[in-house]
């Protein structure tokens, strides 16, 4: 492996690292989350473009966090040959779909007023990628456990903030599933726009 080693790039790779994880751990731990928490419980006009700017924003972490993801694998030899470079390449690649759906599903909903198969792709697609995104982050971490970049801080924050998003995915699955018949009395959606 040490021929796959860029040595003269060495020195970028503790803030390539911390960008890297900075940016995944927004996206994925804190923009995604909340743009799918709040399409189903802020009460306010047009939350649909509440919902975009965050999963856009988190969009837009994400392609950073996999430049200076690929940037750092290259470096230290890493680069699709361990779970984390794998499986969040094909996160990356999969989310670059979400939009393309979520604006199918919007165009159906403004002429039905209905839910349609769209809306069924596009949201349990966004959970599972939010999902993967969060497991990945934590295979990242234990990806770097060993070096010198890794920061125990880091990770219980990473992890706080990874358990509480899907904690906030579980609610809003578990009133999917139970709680539509009560959602409407309630004044949460049970149908996202």
């Amino acid at each position: 492996m040490a021929s796959n080693i860029i040595f003269q790039d060495l020195p970028k790779v503790p803030s390539l690292a911390t960008v890297h994880g900075t940016v995944m751990g927004l996206a994925f731990a804190i923009f995604m989350p909340l743009g799918a928490f709040l399409i189903r419980f802020l009460r306010v006009r047009n939350v649909v473009w509440v919902h975009t700017t965050c999963q856009l924003a988190g969009l837009a972490l994400v392609l950073a966090g996999l430049a200076s993801g690929i940037r750092l694998a290259r470096i230290i030899g890493q680069l699709h040959n361990n779970a984390h470079t794998v499986l969040g390449t094909v996160v990356v690649a999969a989310l670059l779909l979400q939009p393309f759906f979520g604006f199918i599903h919007h165009r159906l909903y403004l002429r039905t007023q209905k839910g349609s198969q769209w809306a069924t792709l596009h949201v349990w697609y966004g959970r599972v990628l939010i999902l993967l995104g969060i497991i990945n982050g934590g295979l990242g971490l234990q990806l770097a456990s060993g070096s010198p970049v890794y920061s125990k801080a880091g990770m219980i924050a990473y992890s706080v903030l990874a358990g509480l998003s899907g904690l906030s995915l579980l609610v809003i699955i578990v009133v999917s599933f139970f709680g539509a018949g009560t959602a409407a009395k309630q004044g949460v959606r049970s149908d996202p726009e």
